[in-house]
């Protein structure tokens, strides 16, 4: 008969004592969206950048903070502003509508 696997029980010293309602949410609430992957194509400076927004991020107290999060947070901002994007005719053009919205 096989002698059954022995693993290494995790000390109480370990332990949260706090329940896990009471630890700080993270992320946009009752987010119920299901994602699905996607490929964006970024130059090194872009992805860079993105790295260092994280980097900063996480420094200050998420730690667990992803891109995907990152850019889908930008694109939500982006999606409040109600830009007029019509007519645009190239990445420049669409910068600068989304940077200098009308008031």
């Amino acid at each position: 008969m096989a002698r059954e696997k022995r693993t290494i029980a995790r000390d109480s010293v370990f332990r949260s004592s706090k329940s896990s309602s009471d630890k700080p949410t993270q992320g946009i609430e009752n987010q119920q969206v299901e994602t699905f992957q996607t490929a964006v194509w970024l130059g090194d400076d872009e992805v860079e950048w993105l790295d260092r927004q994280c980097q900063k991020i996480k420094r200050s107290g998420w730690r667990s903070i992803t891109r995907s999060a990152f850019i889908r947070s930008l694109i939500r901002a982006a999606m409040e502003q109600s830009v007029e994007l019509s007519g645009v005719s190239g990445e420049t053009e669409l910068a600068q509508r989304l940077l200098y919205k009308e008031s």
